[in-house]
């Protein structure tokens, strides 16, 4: 199949009810995606565009799966991290394209800490630490310990402070890591952010 329609079928699976189905769905968009990128950047940009277009309110869509399969491409895709992080970044920060509903947010989040787990370096110069680190207050679990789970992978120790004060958040959330569906907590997360970080800087 070529990955132009691949990529439209995959896209179809991004709002799916079954979790499986919508992480699978990322990870392919993310692999297709460079895939084209290789032979065909500006096919890539087309779709990369495309994603955004979803996100943005005026297209009317309940961009399900979007924001996270957009951090996937990143991470997978160099050249386009370089010419999207800062847009990636946008969906998180009070000040730009924010996303306030809680699920929406959460993916955004997840998708910024995708980016930073391949690209810390192009991440942190976006400002991501002062992105994530006001979501680790979100009333809402699921962003609370996303926050931390992208904040491990940016590895920047300024924010270990932050994450120890989550060490007795015991609400439960779920969340795709290292090609795993988990159930967890933000507590778990928080921790487990630190002892990456205090690895990453030793």
């Amino acid at each position: 199949m070529p990955p132009e329609q691949a990529l439209k079928y995959l896209q179809a699976g991004l709002p799916a009810s079954q979790p499986m189905l919508k992480w699978r769905a990322v990870m392919a968009l993310g692999q297709v995606t460079q895939g084209l990128a290789a032979r065909d950047l500006e096919g890539a940009r087309d779709f990369v565009r495309r994603l955004l277009w979803c996100l943005n309110e005026e297209s009317g869509a309940v961009p399900w799966g979007v924001a996270e399969a957009l951090g996937e491409i990143l991470a997978n895709s160099p050249q386009l991290a370089q010419e999207y992080a800062n847009l990636q970044l946008s969906y998180i920060w009070y000040q730009g394209n924010f996303l306030e509903f809680g699920p929406l947010l959460s993916g955004a989040v997840w998708g910024v800490g995708r980016l930073a787990s391949a690209q810390p370096k192009l991440a942190q110069g976006c400002c991501a630490l002062e992105r994530l680190l006001p979501l680790l207050a979100w009333p809402e679990a699921s962003v609370r310990g996303t926050a931390a789970w992208a904040l491990g992978n940016l590895g920047d120790g300024q924010a270990v402070g932050h994450l120890e004060k989550l060490a007795h958040d015991q609400e439960r959330l779920e969340i795709w890591d290292a090609g795993d569906l988990r159930q967890t907590s933000v507590a778990e997360l928080a921790g487990e952010a630190i002892n990456k970080i205090i690895k990453a800087n030793n």
